[in-house]
């Protein structure tokens, strides 16, 4: 967030002492009914890509694709050779649906969007004698706020701060010396605001 915050605050300061290009009126935006963009976005710990359609020259719908995921394996070297020790792997892939209302700016563009999300979860955990399978899906509500930095007509830099509400549920599959197990649970959760910058192409 502190990230969010200084590049916010850069944008202002330079929108204060930096006029609009002399085809844009101050008390506008540069985009048109129509238009497309496309958005590549990095955060503390995910990576998306997405696409706006403008509806009007303030609106546009937006649908982004976020992924998390990471993998490891633990190995062992002993007089024996190397024997595998563990393995934990897990990926996350959330699709997001909703609407990005601009505001009037000059080179900085405050804006915010509202919509409905929706994702898959899988991770496994491997270890000699040992399994657990999880998967999931999860369904919710996202909200954002954010400044677009007009570099040129075609190219932004960007950041967002968003929250979530979401409804997760999940199954485990638990295998060992003992049998299988499975489970099921769920939850309903909220996410702190998270900052996220983005790089976006207009055509």
């Amino acid at each position: 967030m502190l990230v969010l915050a200084a590049f916010l605050v850069a944008c202002v300061q330079d929108s204060s002492v930096s006029s609009p290009p002399s085809s844009q009126p101050a008390d506008s935006v540069p985009f048109r009914r129509g238009q497309w963009a496309a958005q590549f976005g990095a955060g503390t710990s995910s990576a998306s890509f997405g696409f706006l359609k403008f509806r009007s020259p303030r609106s546009a719908w937006v649908l982004d694709v976020r992924l998390t995921g990471g993998h490891g394996e633990s190995l062992v070297t002993d007089s024996t050779g190397t024997h595998f020790v563990a393995l934990n792997s897990r990926a996350t892939v959330d699709l997001r649906v909703g609407v990005r209302r601009h505001r009037i700016g000059g080179k900085v563009i405050p804006f915010y969007s509202l919509g409905i999300l929706g994702g898959l979860f899988h991770a496994t955990s491997v270890s000699p004698g040992f399994g657990n399978d999880r998967n999931g899906w999860t369904a919710g509500v996202f909200g954002d706020v954010g400044a677009s930095y007009m570099i040129t007509t075609n190219l932004a830099l960007a950041a967002t701060g968003t929250v979530t509400l979401r409804y997760s549920t999940e199954t485990s599959e638990v295998t060992g010396p003992f049998g299988t197990q499975k489970g099921r649970w769920w939850d309903l959760s909220g996410t702190a605001p998270s900052a996220t910058m983005l790089v976006m192409l207009f055509f």
